[in-house]
């Protein structure tokens, strides 16, 4: 039996290619997907999180208080929708949940015809919330332990907020549809390595259609990660061979994060998946990617000064993306670097040849 492609799939961009196309004669078209951290505020205080972590030092000025006002984001919303953006992830920053005006926020998204995600610590997926997420095609849950105590210790609330989310998961699983994906990220670190095998079978027994494991990043991630990598690696493969199924899967993106997290430098000077993928984040800026979020070199423009659609499709933004160079403003980690290797790749065949397949 073939195996299902999972839905981190790198070849998803191949779905869109009049997006493609439009960017190989030099266009600069909407984003297909855009990323929105509505607020900086969350309930959970997870001591690896990328937004808090002042040794990796990957972000400026990402202020606990900042949020995106209802009335930009509601013009936002207006924008990408009559821009033609296919899809939206509520996502942190903060805890995306919390966020004041989520459900007409998400609502708004829905009415737009644009696809809805989100990635939440799953605190507060209940009631209305988790009735407007039954359309959403899929909800990731960030949950990092197997048992109360270990998953205290590690988001820094009280052990009660175990039980919740794990009730929260198993009615979101039943009132779903099947067309949702539930998923789980675990990020494997020092403190719940050995719950690997266990955590995968919770996920699975609360409903869950997948649960992903992934490195947590650290300065020096080989280093931390060798006391256990090995134990992590063999609980992973156990997962997959005791537990994925068709209705559940065990994805393991934890051996192939040690490659991506070590490379700081890229190899080409066109990203391509920022034309692609943007960020609007709760600070009301516009950010290249991901990566580049709170990072002051990766600013495209600020929403408190103009609509997205006017910040867009504006000469100096165009100018600054034509003129971005990957080889220079790229020197971190960057979550799309596989994309954009198989991305220019495919747009540097010699076009003459692509019929002798």
């Amino acid at each position: 039996m073939q195996e299902k492609a999972t839905p981190y799939s790198n070849l998803k961009v191949f779905a869109h290619p009049d997006r493609l196309a439009a960017i190989v004669k030099g266009e600069q078209p909407a984003p297909i997907y855009i990323r929105i951290k509505p607020t900086n505020i969350c309930n959970h205080r997870c001591y690896y999180c990328s937004y808090a972590d002042h040794d990796l030092a990957l972000r400026n000025n990402v202020y606990s208080s900042d949020q995106i006002p209802w009335d930009k984001m509601q013009q936002i919303v207006n924008d990408i929708g009559d821009m033609g953006v296919k899809a939206v992830t509520f996502s942190g920053g903060g805890e995306p949940l919390v966020y004041p005006h989520i459900i007409p926020a998400m609502q708004a998204i829905l009415a737009n015809g644009i696809d809805l995600s989100v990635i939440t610590n799953g605190q507060l997926l209940q009631g209305a919330i988790a009735e407007v997420l039954t359309q959403a095609k899929w909800v990731r849950i960030s949950m990092d332990a197997a048992d109360a105590n270990r998953y205290s210790k590690i988001r820094g609330i009280p052990a009660q907020a175990f039980q919740q989310v794990c009730e929260n998961i198993q009615q979101f699983a039943q009132i779903k549809p099947q067309e949702c994906e539930l998923g789980v990220n675990f990020v494997i670190n020092h403190e719940n390595f050995d719950q690997i095998f266990a955590a995968a079978k919770l996920v699975r027994d609360l409903g869950g259609n997948h649960i992903k494991f992934t490195v947590r990043v650290t300065k020096d991630v080989d280093e931390y990660h060798a006391p256990f990598k090995e134990n992590a690696i063999t609980q992973i493969h156990r997962a997959q061979n005791e537990l994925a199924s068709d209705a559940f899967r065990v994805i393991n993106k934890y051996e192939g994060d040690f490659a991506s997290c070590a490379v700081f430098r890229r190899t080409y000077s066109r990203c391509i998946a920022k034309n692609l993928v943007t960020v609007i984040a709760a600070n009301s800026k516009v950010y290249f990617c991901h990566d580049k979020a709170y990072v002051n070199s990766g600013m495209v423009g600020d929403l408190a000064e103009q609509s997205f659609q006017e910040l867009w499709s504006s000469p100096e933004t165009k100018e600054r993306y034509r003129d971005f160079d990957a080889t220079l403003e790229c020197n971190h980690h960057c979550v799309y670097d596989d994309r954009n290797i198989l991305l220019n790749t495919f747009l540097s065949l010699e076009r003459q040849h692509v019929n002798f397949i």
